[in-house]
Parts: C-alpha cells; sequence; structure tokens
C-alpha cells in the first residue's frame, strides 16, 4: 500500500504547478506566480544615466529582489530565462531582430566565484525570446569593492575597468543587458567605452533598479549576502 502511495505521488508530482518565486502551489498551468508573489512585484520604468535612460523593469525589492539573490548567489541559473521574460515584460521596448545584445562582464575573480556571469545569462535568454543576436566583447580588469561607498567612489573605483574586443562593429541597435543597477556608474563606464569605440546606438536595459536612501522601499539592515550584492550591483562583479 505504501509503495503504491509513493508511486501515486510520483505520477501526480508532474501535475503539481508550483509559483516560481515561492514554490507554493497554484492552481493552473497558466499562471507562473501565486497571488501572494504578484503583489510583492512593483514595477518601475526608466532611469536617467546621464543623457541615456535606462530601461528598469522592477524595483529591487519583494519577490524580485529574492529571485535575483537565488539567481546570482545562489546557483539557480534556470531562473535566468524568468527574469528575462520578466524585464522583456515590463520594458517599454524590447529588442528585435538585428539588434545585438551584450551583457556587462564580471570579474574574472567573480566569474570563478560564481562559475557564471549572470548578465550574459539573462542576454542569452533575451536572444532565445526576441531574435536579437548575443554578443560578447566586453572585458572586465580588476575594481575595488563598492560596498558602502559613495557614488562618486563609485565612479572611480569601475573607471577605464572595461575594454571591448579589438575590431567590434555593429550596425544595429545595441543593448547593454545587466541584472540590477544602483547609481549607474558601472553602466556609464561601459557606455563610454562603448562610445570610445563609435559605438553611440545604445540602450542599457536592467532586470531591477535599487536604490539606497531614506525613501527606499530597501531595508537599510544588510545581511552579508546582502553586502555581496551590493558590492556586486555597481562593479559588474
Amino acid at each position: 500500500m505504501a509503495l503504491l502511495s509513493e508511486s501515486k505521488k510520483s505520477f501526480l508530482n508532474p501535475l503539481v504547478h508550483r509559483c516560481i518565486g515561492c514554490g507554493s502551489r497554484i492552481g493552473s498551468s497558466r499562471g507562473r506566480f501565486c497571488s501572494w508573489c504578484l503583489i510583492r512585484m512593483y514595477p518601475d520604468g526608466r532611469r536617467p544615466v546621464g543623457d541615456i535612460q535606462v530601461l528598469t523593469g522592477f524595483f529591487h525589492s519583494g519577490v524580485m529582489r529574492e529571485m535575483i539573490l537565488r539567481f546570482k548567489f545562489g546557483g539557480e541559473r534556470h531562473l535566468g530565462k524568468e527574469l528575462a521574460r520578466l524585464a522583456l515584460e515590463s520594458w517599454a521596448e524590447t529588442p528585435s531582430i538585428g539588434d545585438f545584445l551584450i551583457p556587462v562582464p564580471v570579474s574574472r575573480k567573480r566569474f570563478r566565484e560564481r562559475g557564471y556571469n549572470q548578465a550574459a545569462l539573462l542576454a542569452r535568454a533575451i536572444s532565445r525570446e526576441t531574435g536579437a543576436a548575443f554578443e560578447n566583447p566586453l572585458v572586465r580588469s580588476g575594481g575595488e569593492s563598492q560596498i558602502r561607498v559613495s557614488g562618486a567612489e563609485r565612479a572611480e573605483n569601475i573607471r577605464g575597468k572595461f575594454s571591448l574586443s579589438p575590431g567590434t562593429v555593429y550596425k544595429g541597435r545595441v543593448w547593454l543587458i545587466d541584472d540590477v543597477m544602483t547609481t549607474g556608474a558601472t553602466i556609464a563606464e561601459v557606455l563610454s567605452t562603448l562610445s570610445d569605440a563609435g559605438i553611440h546606438r545604445v540602450q542599457p536595459g536592467v532586470v531591477c533598479f535599487r536604490k539606497i536612501s531614506e525613501e527606499s522601499i530597501i531595508q537599510s539592515n544588510m545581511t552579508s549576502v546582502e553586502s555581496q550584492e551590493v558590492d556586486h550591483g555597481e562593479t559588474g562583479n
């Protein structure tokens, strides 16, 4: 009887639909999130970085923050596909065939620790969804920690840390992809690198915007994992 019960559970398990955000059961395969996770998503829109408007899908809070942490620090690479879909659903514009997708690179140290560049996984997933071409011409070298430093210090820490593969030329629009943006120092530096190479038609897009200030809906008491997150958010780690 016990064997029959376990067999029945194994058979029915694939039919159980679970929320991508929290793992709880949901009633329909059409929905990807439960009602609780849906009300903990906070769409954003656009954020200026210099003269460029960065497309920002969501505030880095609630279920989106939890998914980003799992994706980036928990090794759950499969979440890149869902985060890419959510970004595309939230952005006011989306890439198309003829466009190019470039991920913000991570440092060699962070790549060795993590085993992947989360921005590259996002860019690849967006490529599959939209037909835009994935390219990976950017390299990052070094960079100081960005934990609890001012915006000016963040910009100085990242200055000159990016380079582009020689001979890189794009005729179409270039999309610069990352998971989280805080002050925009990293994106500004990459935009400068691309501009120096004659690449000017660039549209940055990130899944989440993370604001650290008195007005933020994000709590200021950070765990050690969140400290790593701040470090990544503006160093490209």
